[in-house]
């Protein structure tokens, strides 16, 4: 498969590196604007600068490609898109699909029309912990689980100056959305509705509010709840974060990246035991694994630009509850 990349700065370059590891990839072009970012990538990777053009229009025409790798800032991801759809080249792009909602919709809509494979990086659902655990709920493990509790407590972007601290609700858009699509994906079912609290600590180094306490409602009684620092400078969680999920045959939990299975009340078999969940390829793996053999059997590959609306749609649910003060129906976001 040839592919453009499109963004060499930090993000860029950790992909590209992957994608360089894989005997199924040829980088065809790179696309950056910044010439000190261009440099770099030379340098590190020992591309030809031929190669690295400023648009991706310019590289598009320059060369044979199957696919784009989207690496720019949320704001360009449409642009990138439309751009690679009228040329008929398949699109693997950073999360989140857009940082507007009704923007992300018309993305999803124009890749469809165009008849390509749109995938987004939501790497987090191809841990061993989320696969796992959604296998095990399916099989009644714990029976139908009521609630699932998330604690998350990072020192998150600690990098001063970058949109991630000087944007608003960037801690809820760009990490928060590994989270909501994990429970999404954990829990096999979509949320109703969101209510969401979110504040600033006054050491904390975000513009945007870095702290929140989430509840979403699902379907037949399951509620979730999510509490988040993102400004934490004690103990802390994996980036995965503490999970535990509540059913009435006992919890499935995670903590600090290990998996458990409990049940102690006093009338049922006593079980305290850790489960070790089998090998999965690494997820940068297993996402582009992914992506091809969508292409290759002519289907819509897991986490879609399609279904990714749903993960988006949480995030601007719970953005628009924080500023309304209020619970959203998540059918309101639109």
């Amino acid at each position: 498969m040839n592919c453009i990349i499109t963004g060499l700065g930090g993000r860029g370059q950790w992909w590209l590196s992957n994608l360089l590891n894989r005997k199924d990839v040829t980088l065809a072009a790179a696309v950056e604007p910044f010439q000190a970012s261009a440099d770099k990538a030379v340098a590190r990777f020992g591309l030809d600068p031929k190669i690295i053009h400023p648009t991706l229009n310019d590289a598009i025409s320059s060369t044979k490609a199957d696919f784009v790798f989207d690496v720019t800032p949320p704001a360009v991801h449409h642009k990138i898109a439309y751009t690679a759809f009228a040329a008929g080249l398949h699109v693997i792009g950073e999360k989140p699909l857009s940082d507007d909602f009704g923007i992300a919709k018309q993305v999803a809509d124009a890749g469809e029309k165009a008849g390509v494979k749109h995938m987004i990086t939501q790497n987090y659902r191809f841990g061993p912990l989320p696969r796992t655990t959604r296998a095990l709920l399916a099989k009644g493990l714990i029976g139908q689980p009521g609630q699932c509790d998330l604690r998350f407590y990072m020192n998150w972007a600690d990098m001063p100056g970058t949109h991630y601290v000087t944007e608003p609700f960037m801690f809820i858009t760009d990490m928060m959305v590994h989270h909501f699509d994990m429970l999404r994906y954990v829990l096999d079912t979509e949320p109703i509705s969101v209510q969401a609290i979110t504040w600033n600590h006054p050491w904390g180094w975000h513009a945007g509010d870095a702290a929140h306490a989430i509840v979403f409602a699902f379907p037949n009684g399951l509620m979730a709840t999510h509490v988040s620092v993102g400004c934490a400078v004690g103990a802390m969680t994996t980036y995965n974060g503490d999970w535990r999920i509540e059913g009435p045959l006992g919890s499935v939990s995670w903590e600090k990246d290990k998996l458990w299975h409990t049940c102690l009340h006093r009338t049922e078999k006593r079980i305290n035991e850790e489960v070790f969940p089998p090998a999965v390829p690494p997820s940068e793996q297993a996402m582009l694994d992914e992506f091809f053999a969508a292409i290759r059997e002519n289907r819509e590959p897991e986490c879609s630009a399609r279904d990714n609306l749903n993960s988006l749609r949480m995030v601007f649910g719970a953005i628009q509850s924080a500023k309304e003060g209020r619970k959203v129906m998540l059918s309101e976001v639109v």
